[in-house]
């Protein structure tokens, strides 16, 4: 393993820079999560109460403006501000009326709630204004104009008070010509308690988003934090390429769905044995209804019970799966299917169970064996030569030669010497076994079918001992007989026989008359038979013992 040496001294910029970004990558999700939704909240209320303050305010303007307007248009109506236009217009100065006039203005403004109530000749010479002092001056705005031509508008233009919003009248004599205009106004200065007034309560709302949005920013990331079982986003990332990792290497094939049933995980095996089977890849998010109509998955996204070991076809490559409901809080949120080829599994099970064979029919031998050197280790320390001679003439006049006569016909060494070995075995249990081989049987073409072979057999041979166990007759006979392409093998006992409700169902995984974790090498046998193309048959009768008929294609070595 190597290592980096440490190096003192102050940090350069660029690793300090390195540093800071790593720190901010792995910053809490919820923390994270909290600031940007914080952040975002702060940001639109600012940018809302900007736009509803520009907004009030043309609001507010456009309300005073059309209030301004209609109050000039009631004030321009009166008959004191006619009579005073006309009779300053005749007296061509300020006459007695306007002094009049400017007193009932000074109290109609106070009572409107107004900034200023000017009327004006038509030279837009004043004859009223809030500064009597200005009284007789000309208007100053610029805007008056068009009222005195005979309209009424709004306007906003600087004056003597300041910038005002200001509402225009014309003022029209007993013969409708235009004898002067009436402006009302309302200055800036007094629509700023109003604005200020609605600003702060506009504020105070939006202060109130604001703690609600950072509460709402806070809950929602310490629900995001919960959905993600508390992992920060480098975790799942790492999580995430482990799982990559993984799916690769397996080399079962895995397929998952969500709750709807659509594909949402296919890994590189599966694409594999779905490929080798003529089958397209599939695409995520597709039903797998559609993909693979027998693919049991929906039924297992149903009943939320797991269903394992079971045979499927994809276009006629049978496999074995096992199904899976995927579960969340109780809840089944998806489901998974991991199989592989059978032919690869029957492979595995045939060398296993063929070694397993061979192992027990290796054990049964030696310890027979053994035994038999006990007995002639002793007549020979004892020195009794006679007894000896007898002993070994007796050995091979009742074990050699029946042993020898047992396995003649077959010609594979393989299958010749198991059935020694299960002979050791059934004189070990006290049983008779009995071969007889009606027509030779010669060596295999293909090697593995001896593994099968080996697994038929050695099945049916164990029940058929055990068959027989406790009964007065402890007979197995096993028939061979080899016409062409065919083996038929018959093996026959003396057991209690099987009852008819056991015999239907004897085929299937877990059925047995033994107990409780038995009833699987009848299955495996059925399976073998099957794959090969072969026939199982099976007859039986309480208390006449079992007879097991297989035909196999065995097609002999060239």
């Amino acid at each position: 393993m190597m290592f980096t040496p440490l190096r003192s001294g102050p940090m350069s910029k660029s690793a300090v820079e390195e540093s800071e970004t790593v720190k901010f990558l792995r910053l809490r999700l919820s923390r994270l999560i909290f600031l940007l939704v914080a952040v975002m909240v702060v940001l639109s209320l600012g940018l809302a109460l900007w736009l509803f303050n520009a907004q009030l305010r043309d609001t507010l303007e456009q309300a005073q403006a059309s209030r301004v307007t209609n109050l000039a248009q009631t004030v321009a109506g009166k008959a004191s501000v006619r009579s005073a236009l006309q009779e300053a217009e005749r007296a061509a100065s300020t006459p007695r009326a306007a002094t009049s006039l400017q007193t009932e203005i000074d109290a109609l403004r106070e009572r409107l709630g107004v900034d200023f109530i000017v009327v004006m000749n038509r030279q837009a010479i004043r004859l009223t204004h809030p500064d009597p002092e200005r009284v007789g001056r000309h208007f100053r705005g610029g805007d008056e104009g068009a009222a005195l031509a005979g309209e009424s508008y709004a306007s906003r233009s600087v004056g003597t008070l300041g910038t005002s919003i200001r509402g225009f009248a014309p003022v029209r004599g007993d013969d409708g010509d235009v004898v002067g205009a009436v402006a009302v106004g309302v200055t800036q200065a007094s629509l700023a308690p109003l604005l200020a007034e609605n600003r702060r309560d506009v504020m105070l709302g939006v202060a109130l988003l604001m703690i609600v949005g950072a509460l709402g920013a806070s809950w929602l990331a310490h629900y995001i934090k919960r959905v993600l079982l508390g992992l920060e986003p480098y975790q799942i990332t790492r999580l995430v390429e482990e799982r990559q990792a993984m799916l690769s290497s397996i080399h079962e094939g895995i397929l998952a769905v969500d709750r709807e049933a659509r594909i949402t995980l296919v890994n590189p095996a599966a694409q594999r044995m779905l490929a080798d089977a003529g089958l397209g890849p599939p695409t995520l998010g597709m039903r797998v209804t559609d993909y693979l109509p027998g693919s049991g998955l929906p039924e297992v996204l149903d009943s939320g019970r797991e269903r394992l070991d079971h045979e499927l076809s994809f276009n006629g490559r049978i496999v074995l799966a096992n199904r899976l409901p995927i579960r969340h809080r109780d809840a089944v949120i998806g489901a998974i299917a991991t199989f592989r080829d059978k032919s690869e599994l029957n492979a595995l099970a045939e060398q296993l169970t063929g070694v397993s064979r061979y192992a027990e029919a290796l054990r049964a031998t030696t310890h027979e064996f053994k035994n038999k050197l006990h007995v002639m280790l002793g007549l020979a320390q004892m020195g009794d030569l006679a007894a000896l001679r007898s002993y070994l003439r007796d050995l091979a006049d009742h074990h050699v030669a029946p042993s020898t006569a047992l396995v003649r016909g077959i010609d594979d060494p393989v299958l010749a010497g198991f059935l020694l070995g299960k002979q050791s075995e059934a004189r070990e249990r006290n049983v008779i076994l009995q071969v007889e081989v009606e027509r030779p049987v010669p060596v295999p073409r293909e090697p593995a079918l001896v593994h099968t072979l080996v697994t038929v057999l050695g099945n049916l041979l164990e029940n058929a001992f055990d068959a027989v166990e406790n009964r007065h007759e402890r007979r197995v006979t096993l028939t061979l007989e080899h016409d062409e392409a065919l083996l038929s093998l018959h093996v026959q006992d003396t057991g209690p026989g099987i009852d008819e409700a056991v015999r239907e169902r004897l085929f299937e995984p877990g059925v047995s008359t033994k107990g409780e974790r038995r009833g699987l090498g009848l299955a495996a046998v059925r399976n073998q038979v099957d794959t090969l193309g072969g026939t199982l048959s099976v007859y039986s009768e309480p208390g006449r013992g079992t007879l097991f008929e297989v035909e196999l294609p065995y097609p002999p070595s060239e």
